[in-house]
């Protein structure tokens, strides 16, 4: 499987808020594929997860970026130490209300939050909800980006595609963190129909991932 092949998240992100020389905190940054394609030009990339497995991957990456272990809940840094913090698909696997407070409290007075989130009927996302529906985290991201302490500099909706190399490949991909069973192929093999009516198992499968990005920014004041 190949995800953003063209690196349509690196340069959405890139477009809504310039990291060069900047401070940056990524929060559930998995296993730094997309961290060390964005960690070039800030002057310093941290990246925390709460995954231990997927932090011990990243940080036999070589480059710029600094990996942890934590929790956007609880960030383990002071007031006012970034320029930037970016949620990257990450905001609705935790408490999205605590997180963005704590990246408000992070931020320096005019900082940005740059976030990702998949549209909840976006393609991709429906085989996550065969296994694990996100709605109810999903809608609650959103309202907690709404209702934040931020004020909404720019949004966007863009697409990404995901490549997979057959019908086979594609349930082998861990939409629940786990391997799939003969049931879960039956459930994959109908949504798929259901998108692109008869299949060929042996055929390339395109599945288009739709992204909301937000950019949102700290006030100069207190608010």
């Amino acid at each position: 499987m190949i995800y953003d092949k063209d690196n349509r998240q690196k340069t959405m992100i890139q477009q809504l808020s310039a990291l060069d020389g900047c401070t940056v905190l990524e929060v559930g940054c998995g296993d730094g594929t997309l961290s060390l394609e964005l960690a070039n030009t800030p002057r310093r990339y941290l990246a925390i997860d709460p995954d231990h497995a997927a932090i011990a991957r990243a940080c036999r990456r070589p480059g710029r970026a600094d990996f942890f272990i934590g929790s956007g809940e609880d960030l383990p840094f002071a007031g006012s130490t970034f320029d930037t913090v970016l949620f990257v698909l990450s905001l609705h696997h935790q408490n999205s209300r605590k997180a963005l407070i704590e990246a408000h409290r992070v931020l320096i007075p005019e900082g940005r939050v740059i976030i990702l989130e998949p549209d909840i009927h976006g393609a991709f996302q429906q085989f996550f909800h065969l296994f694990d529906d996100e709605t109810d985290a999903l809608t609650s991201a959103a309202s907690a980006i709404r209702h934040s302490r931020f004020d909404l500099a720019r949004q966007e909706v863009f697409e990404v595609p995901a490549d997979f190399d057959d019908l086979s490949d594609l349930c082998q991909y861990p939409f629940d963190q786990s391997p799939v069973d003969d049931n879960g192929r039956s459930k994959i093999f109908a949504k798929l129909r259901e998108f692109q009516g008869d299949i060929n198992p042996a055929d390339p499968i395109r599945l288009v991932d739709r992204i909301h990005i937000s950019c949102l920014k700290k006030p100069l004041h207190r608010k």
